[in-house]
Protein backbone atom coordinates (compact mmCIF):
# COMPACT_ATOMS: atom_id res chain seq x y z
CA UNK A 1 0.00 0.00 0.00
CA UNK A 2 2.74 2.60 0.55
CA UNK A 3 3.87 1.78 -2.59
CA UNK A 4 0.74 3.62 -4.26
CA UNK A 5 0.81 6.51 -1.59
CA UNK A 6 4.65 7.54 -3.02
CA UNK A 7 3.59 7.20 -6.83
CA UNK A 8 1.93 10.23 -7.17
CA UNK A 9 4.79 11.84 -4.97
CA UNK A 10 7.16 10.94 -7.73
CA UNK A 11 5.58 11.70 -10.19
CA UNK A 12 4.92 14.88 -8.97
CA UNK A 13 8.78 15.49 -8.38
CA UNK A 14 9.72 14.24 -12.10
CA UNK A 15 7.23 17.02 -13.44
CA UNK A 16 9.30 19.56 -11.39
CA UNK A 17 12.44 17.95 -12.50
CA UNK A 18 11.19 18.52 -16.36
CA UNK A 19 10.13 21.62 -15.69
CA UNK A 20 13.62 22.72 -13.76
CA UNK A 21 15.03 21.04 -16.89
CA UNK A 22 13.00 22.85 -19.92
CA UNK A 23 13.39 26.02 -17.96
CA UNK A 24 16.89 26.26 -18.04
CA UNK A 25 17.55 25.19 -21.62
CA UNK A 26 18.56 28.07 -23.35
CA UNK A 27 16.77 30.32 -25.76
CA UNK A 28 16.83 30.37 -29.34
CA UNK A 29 16.41 32.71 -31.96
CA UNK A 30 13.17 32.49 -33.03
CA UNK A 31 12.42 29.52 -35.92
CA UNK A 32 15.42 28.22 -35.54
CA UNK A 33 16.67 26.02 -32.85
CA UNK A 34 20.45 28.33 -32.94
CA UNK A 35 21.55 29.70 -29.45
CA UNK A 36 20.11 33.05 -28.96
CA UNK A 37 23.08 34.97 -28.21
CA UNK A 38 24.79 38.55 -29.27
CA UNK A 39 27.74 36.36 -31.58
CA UNK A 40 24.47 34.36 -33.12
CA UNK A 41 22.46 37.46 -33.77
CA UNK A 42 25.52 39.25 -35.71
CA UNK A 43 26.45 36.65 -37.65
CA UNK A 44 22.77 35.80 -38.82
CA UNK A 45 22.58 39.84 -39.12
CA UNK A 46 25.80 40.03 -41.95
CA UNK A 47 23.44 36.67 -43.40
CA UNK A 48 20.66 39.26 -43.93
CA UNK A 49 22.68 41.74 -44.83
CA UNK A 50 24.00 39.87 -48.04
CA UNK A 51 20.45 38.33 -48.48
CA UNK A 52 19.43 42.06 -49.06
CA UNK A 53 22.20 43.23 -51.16
CA UNK A 54 21.63 40.10 -53.72
CA UNK A 55 18.18 40.83 -54.12
CA UNK A 56 19.20 44.48 -54.84
CA UNK A 57 21.87 42.77 -57.34
CA UNK A 58 25.00 45.33 -55.40
CA UNK A 59 27.72 43.88 -56.07
CA UNK A 60 29.45 46.38 -54.27
CA UNK A 61 27.47 45.94 -50.84
CA UNK A 62 28.08 42.01 -50.87
CA UNK A 63 32.02 42.70 -51.91
CA UNK A 64 32.08 44.86 -48.61
CA UNK A 65 31.11 41.67 -46.80
CA UNK A 66 34.13 39.53 -48.19
CA UNK A 67 37.16 39.29 -47.01
CA UNK A 68 40.70 39.65 -49.30
CA UNK A 69 41.14 36.11 -48.35
CA UNK A 70 38.16 34.58 -49.81
CA UNK A 71 38.91 31.69 -51.29
CA UNK A 72 36.05 29.02 -52.15
CA UNK A 73 36.76 25.37 -54.94
CA UNK A 74 33.19 25.56 -55.44
CA UNK A 75 32.29 22.25 -54.90
CA UNK A 76 35.41 20.93 -57.63
CA UNK A 77 38.59 20.71 -55.29
CA UNK A 78 40.61 19.26 -58.58
CA UNK A 79 39.51 22.04 -60.84
CA UNK A 80 40.68 25.00 -60.73
CA UNK A 81 38.45 26.66 -63.18
CA UNK A 82 35.66 26.58 -60.76
CA UNK A 83 37.90 28.45 -57.95
CA UNK A 84 37.42 31.72 -56.73
CA UNK A 85 39.65 34.23 -54.55
CA UNK A 86 38.53 37.73 -53.84
CA UNK A 87 39.64 38.65 -57.41
CA UNK A 88 37.21 36.23 -59.50
CA UNK A 89 34.57 37.69 -56.66
CA UNK A 90 35.05 41.05 -57.75
CA UNK A 91 35.48 40.58 -61.21
CA UNK A 92 32.49 38.25 -61.92
CA UNK A 93 29.90 39.10 -59.37
CA UNK A 94 28.77 42.33 -61.16
CA UNK A 95 28.76 40.33 -64.12
CA UNK A 96 26.46 37.85 -62.65
CA UNK A 97 24.30 39.93 -60.76
CA UNK A 98 23.86 41.58 -63.81
CA UNK A 99 22.82 38.47 -66.00
CA UNK A 100 19.33 38.59 -63.50
CA UNK A 101 16.46 40.08 -63.15
CA UNK A 102 13.52 40.01 -59.87
CA UNK A 103 15.84 38.05 -57.55
CA UNK A 104 14.28 36.82 -54.86
CA UNK A 105 16.45 34.77 -52.47
CA UNK A 106 15.23 33.12 -49.08
CA UNK A 107 17.98 31.81 -46.19
CA UNK A 108 16.84 29.66 -43.45
CA UNK A 109 19.81 29.25 -41.05
CA UNK A 110 19.97 26.00 -39.61
CA UNK A 111 23.34 25.84 -37.29
CA UNK A 112 25.77 28.44 -36.17
CA UNK A 113 29.84 27.45 -35.16
CA UNK A 114 31.89 30.16 -33.69
CA UNK A 115 35.62 28.85 -33.45
CA UNK A 116 37.35 32.06 -31.78
CA UNK A 117 37.56 34.37 -34.59
CA UNK A 118 36.38 31.96 -37.24
CA UNK A 119 32.50 30.68 -37.73
CA UNK A 120 30.14 28.80 -39.99
CA UNK A 121 26.69 29.74 -40.47
CA UNK A 122 24.98 26.41 -42.23
CA UNK A 123 21.17 27.41 -43.79
CA UNK A 124 18.81 26.40 -46.37
CA UNK A 125 18.77 28.94 -49.38
CA UNK A 126 15.78 29.24 -52.34
CA UNK A 127 16.09 32.07 -54.65
CA UNK A 128 14.08 32.69 -57.75
CA UNK A 129 15.75 34.95 -60.64
CA UNK A 130 14.45 35.26 -64.26
CA UNK A 131 17.76 34.18 -66.01
CA UNK A 132 19.35 35.89 -69.60
CA UNK A 133 20.17 33.06 -71.75
CA UNK A 134 21.01 33.39 -75.66
CA UNK A 135 17.56 31.55 -75.89
CA UNK A 136 15.76 34.87 -73.91
CA UNK A 137 15.32 34.87 -70.44
CA UNK A 138 14.30 32.23 -68.41
CA UNK A 139 13.18 31.38 -64.78
CA UNK A 140 15.33 29.76 -62.62
CA UNK A 141 14.19 28.09 -59.33
CA UNK A 142 17.37 26.48 -57.37
CA UNK A 143 17.38 25.41 -53.43
CA UNK A 144 19.74 23.45 -51.35
CA UNK A 145 21.97 23.76 -48.34
CA UNK A 146 24.91 26.09 -47.96
CA UNK A 147 27.52 26.61 -45.17
CA UNK A 148 29.12 30.08 -45.42
CA UNK A 149 32.21 30.62 -43.80
CA UNK A 150 33.31 34.05 -41.56
CA UNK A 151 36.42 35.48 -40.28
CA UNK A 152 36.20 38.33 -37.47
CA UNK A 153 38.19 40.80 -38.94
CA UNK A 154 38.03 43.79 -35.95
CA UNK A 155 34.51 44.22 -35.20
CA UNK A 156 33.35 42.66 -38.12
CA UNK A 157 32.44 39.26 -39.62
CA UNK A 158 34.32 38.94 -43.46
CA UNK A 159 32.56 36.17 -45.42
CA UNK A 160 35.73 34.13 -46.24
CA UNK A 161 34.11 31.27 -47.99
CA UNK A 162 30.23 30.24 -49.40
CA UNK A 163 29.14 32.69 -51.73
Amino acid sequence: MTFFLRQPSAVLVGFLLTGTCVACAPATIPGTSIPDNSQNRELLKQVELFRVAVERKDASAVLEMVSPAYYDTRGHPDDPQFHWDYERVRAELPNRLAEVTDVRLDIAPRRIEVKRDRAFVSFLFTQNFMAQLPSGEVAKHESDLNRMEFQRVGTKWLITRGL
